[in-house]
């Protein structure tokens, strides 16, 4: 379901980074974490955002997001050149730990 970017409560915390785009992360109050894709859809090119996942932990969050970093092209892999892509993006975002 896509929803209204100002849907997220003003009280989550965002984490959010270019090597994400087009996912982030938000963390509730009550210690909850949710993976979001940002959709532009419609004649009027409307941003929106869909929501991916409720893990349960920030660790797994960022595992949803490499893994969904990977498969939102929607391109064709040879078994070699996924694995490499897989670990490029899972680099990029565990460099951002550092």
């Amino acid at each position: 379901m896509l929803r209204n970017p100002d849907s997220v409560p003003a009280s989550d915390t965002l984490i959010q980074d270019p090597v994400m785009e087009p996912f982030f992360i938000t963390r509730s109050q009550t210690g909850g974490y949710t993976v979001y894709e940002r959709v532009v859809k419609g004649e009027n090119s409307t941003s929106y955002i869909k929501t991916v996942s409720y893990p349960s932990n920030f660790g797994n969050a960022l595992k949803c997001v490499a893994r969904e970093v990977l498969n939102v092209s929607g391109k064709t892999y040879d078994l070699k050149s996924y694995v490499d892509r897989w670990e490029s993006i899972k680099e990029s975002l565990t460099s951002i730990l550092e």
